[in-house]
């Protein structure tokens, strides 16, 4: 019926037994060589999951049985009489460049990968992005999940993390605080200094195998600048701990006798004003 319909309506002799003839062993070869990309992207996924580093592990097992793949489909066009050249270009130009070029998704899912297989950091980890700190609640191929310490959220682009400076300080083992001590009125800074050394010898919350310190930042005409060093383990606890190191040195060197500031230790203060 649809053969009659054909020559009578467009002059055209239609035989579809040949079309089957002639197409049959294009169709058992691409069906051949699909199974042979399958078996052989196993066999190298099995070969790379016997290397010992885990990072290259890792990148061998996403990359390598995909990069397999399309070498066996490609080779097996080839055999088939199909020209790939052309068409590798053309996907190649068009669509990875428009995708990770021009797309601000594209290039988030391939920031996404790279992070993923680098393993810049994993969930629960403290980072810092581009001023940005928090723990990794989740991540995505498009973006990453950061819990702040003020009790928000903030989702960070994964293009983001690959072009800024990213600090993972869960795995550097500790973060160090820093505060600020000024002292009035010409004090004595050798006495001061062991009074706050003393402090931070004994802070419980210190991280062990990091030394805290305390260094003579500047000298004014009637001020003394110090700044002292602490570790902690969790950045996003940063405020906490600024507020208890701070805490601890100005009540140390008020009982001293040490004027802190220029709004600590007022009776002190009007002492000193009333002998001068």
């Amino acid at each position: 019926m649809n053969e009659e319909l054909l020559r009578n309506s467009l002059g055209i002799d239609f035989d579809p037994s040949a079309v089957l003839v002639a197409g049959g062993p294009i169709v058992v070869r691409i069906c051949g060589l699909t199974l042979l990309s399958v078996v052989a992207a196993r066999l190298v996924r099995r070969a790379c999951d016997r290397i010992d580093n885990a990072r290259t592990r890792r990148q061998l097992v996403f990359f390598a049985p995909k990069l397999v793949r399309i070498l066996v489909l490609a080779f097996g066009l080839e055999i088939a009489g199909v020209d790939v050249t052309g068409m590798a270009a053309l996907l190649t130009t068009v669509g990875f460049t428009g995708a990770v070029v021009f797309t601000p998704l594209g290039q988030n899912m391939v920031a996404g990968l790279v992070t993923a297989i680098d393993e810049i950091y994993k969930e629960g980890d403290i980072i810092e992005i581009d001023g940005v700190s928090g723990r990794v609640v989740s991540r995505s191929l498009l973006r990453t999940e950061l819990a702040l310490p003020d009790g928000t959220t903030a989702w960070i682009p994964n293009a983001e993390v690959s072009e800024n400076r990213t600090l993972n300080h869960s795995r550097l083992g500790a973060y160090r605080i820093s505060v600020e001590v000024p002292l009035d009125f010409q004090p004595d800074r050798k006495r001061a200094e062991l009074i706050m050394t003393s402090v931070i010898a004994d802070l419980e919350w210190n991280v062990a195998g990091r030394r805290p310190m305390v260094c003579l930042d500047d000298i004014g005409g009637d001020a003394v600048l110090f700044r002292v060093y602490a570790w902690i383990a969790d950045r996003s606890q940063e405020p906490i701990y600024r507020s208890l190191l701070l805490t601890d040195l100005v009540d140390a060197l008020e009982d001293a006798g040490f004027s802190v500031g220029h709004t600590t230790n007022l009776s002190m203060l009007a002492d000193v004003e009333a002998s001068n």
